[in-house]
C-alpha cells in the first residue's frame, strides 16, 4: 500500500466516525481549513471532543499518528525541501580553495600509515584510519597564507592533520575558530559546498573528540545542538549536491552518528521514529550511491548493502535468530529504507527552522568552556608519535 493510499484509508476512519460529521461542520463554521496546520489544530480539536466523551481511544490514537505521519512523508513527496535549494546570489567566491588544494597535497610526504580506531564501536568489526605523512613546515606556510579566510574546509584540513598527529596544542585553536564560524546562524557557507562539507566534518570531528566530556560536565544540552548541527550539515551537504560520490561518507556516517546516539536521536527524532530504521535506511543509500558510481566492487562499498540488511533481518549488526525487524515490521526493508530517507528530510527542515530561528546557536563564550574542557583531556604526544610511525615505517606489520 503506497503512502498516499495510507493516508487516505486513515482518514476515511476518522470521518466514518459518527461523531466526526458535526463537529467538522461546527468547527469550519468558525475556523478554515487550507493548510497542513490547520488540518493538524482541526485534528487535536476533535482528539479533545471525542476525549470528553469518553470516546478516544488507543486505535484512535494509532489512527491519528499514522495520518500525520502519512500527511508529512505525502507533503514531502510532492515538494521540495528548502535544503536542496543553494542560493547563487548569497553564494561566497571561494574558487581559491582549487589552488589551496594545490598546495595542501604538496605538504604530503608519500608516507602512509593505518592506525586502529580506539575505542572500537563494534564488537565484531575493526575500523582503521588512513594517515598520510605530512611536511609540518609545508603545512604551516599553507595555513599561514589561507587562515584570515576563516574557511571551514581549511580549517578542517589543517587542524585534523594536526590533531590526528596528536599536535592537540596546535590543532585544538584552528579546530575552534572553524566551531565558531559554523555554530551560529547564519552560516555564511550554506550554500558553498565545500564550506557545507567542512562544517560536517568540523563537527562530526569535536564530537569524536570529546567522547563522554560533554555527558561527564553536565553539557547535554549542548551535546543535543552539536548532534543536531551535525545531522543538519550532513543533510544538507547530501540534498545540495544531489546525492553525488562524496555523499557516500555522508550517509554512512550520518548513520554512524544516529546508532551511535541512540537515545539522544530519539529525542532528536522524537516518539515513535526509531534510530535503527534510519540506520538502515543511510546505510543502503551510501550503498545505493556505491552502486550509480559503480564501486560495489570494492568489498568496503559492498558492506554497507549488508550492514542495512543485517539491521532489518536481526535488528543488530550481529546475526541472531531474533527476526528483527523483518519480523516486527510490517513494511519490507525497502519501504522502510524509503520512509527513512523521508524522515530524514522531514527532520533536516524541522532542524534548518531551528537553526533559522537561532535555536542551535551555541555561544563563544560556551564554546571556549567546551574546548577547556576538551584541552585538559589531551596532551600532546606528537614527538612519540612520531616515533612510532617511523618504527611502523620500517616495520609496517608492528602492533600497537
Amino acid at each position: 500500500m503506497s503512502n498516499e493510499e495510507n493516508l487516505r484509508a486513515a482518514l476515511q476512519h476518522f470521518v466514518g466516525l459518527e461523531e466526526h460529521s458535526a463537529f467538522y461542520k461546527n468547527y469550519i463554521e468558525k475556523q478554515a481549513i487550507k493548510t497542513s496546520t490547520d488540518l493538524d489544530e482541526f485534528f487535536g480539536a476533535f482528539k479533545l471532543h471525542l476525549d470528553s466523551l469518553g470516546k478516544w481511544n488507543d486505535e484512535l490514537e494509532l489512527t491519528l499518528k499514522i495520518i500525520k505521519e502519512q500527511a508529512d512523508i505525502v507533503k514531502h513527496q510532492k515538494s521540495q525541501s528548502p535544503l536542496f535549494s543553494i542560493n547563487n546570489s548569497r553564494k561566497l567566491n571561494d574558487n581559491w580553495l582549487s589552488e589551496f588544494h594545490i598546495e595542501f597535497k604538496e605538504c604530503l610526504t608519500g608516507d602512509q600509515f593505518v592506525e586502529e580506531i580506539k575505542p572500537k564501536r563494534y564488537k565484531t568489526i575493526t575500523e582503521n584510519l588512513i594517515l598520510y605523512g605530512v611536511d609540518g613546515s609545508k603545512l604551516s606556510e599553507v595555513y599561514s597564507k589561507y587562515s584570515d579566510f576563516n574557511h571551514p574546509y581549511v580549517n578542517y584540513s589543517v587542524a585534523s592533520v594536526l590533531y590526528n598527529a596528536k599536535n592537540y596544542s596546535d590543532g585544538l585553536p584552528i579546530l575552534k575558530s572553524g566551531i565558531k564560524s559554523i555554530a551560529s546562524y547564519p552560516n555564511h557557507y550554506w550554500n558553498n559546498q565545500y564550506g557545507v562539507e567542512g562544517a560536517t566534518w568540523l563537527i562530526a570531528d569535536l564530537l569524536y573528540l570529546l567522547g563522554s566530556c560533554l555527558d561527564e560536565n553536565n553539557l547535554r544540552n549542548e551535546k543535543i545542538k552539536l548532534l543536531k548541527l551535525l545531522f543538519l550539515y550532513m543533510s544538507r551537504y547530501i540534498c545540495m549536491t544531489q546525492s553525488n560520490i562524496k555523499s557516500i561518507d555522508f550517509y554512512s556516517n550520518r548513520a554512524r552518528v544516529v546508532k551511535g546516539n541512540y537515545m539522544e536521536f530519539i529525542e532528536i527524532f522524537g516518539l515513535g521514529v526509531n534510530p535503527d530504521i534510519q540506520y538502515m535506511s543511510d546505510m543502503y543509500l551510501a550503498y545505493h550511491v556505491s552502486s550509480k558510481n559503480n564501486l560495489t566492487a570494492i568489498p568496503s562499498f559492498m558492506q554497507f548493502m549488508w550492514d542495512s540488511l543485517k539491521m532489518y533481518e536481526h535488528g543488530s549488526h550481529i546475526p541472531n535468530s531474533s527476526g528483527g525487524y523483518k519480523e516486527i515490521e510490517d513494511r519490507t526493508w525497502m519501504e522502510l529504507v524509503r520512509d527513512g530517507e523521508i524522515r530524514s528530510l522531514i527532520l533536516g527542515d524541522k532542524l534548518l527552522k531551528e537553526f533559522e530561528n537561532y535555536e542551535l546557536n551555541i555561544s563563544n563564550s560556551t564554546i571556549e568552556n567546551i574546548f577547556d574542557i576538551l584541552a585538559k583531556s589531551k596532551k600532546d604526544e606528537l614527538d612519540n608519535y612520531i616515533k612510532k610511525s617511523e618504527r611502523k615505517l620500517k616495520n609496517p606489520n608492528e602492533i600497537d
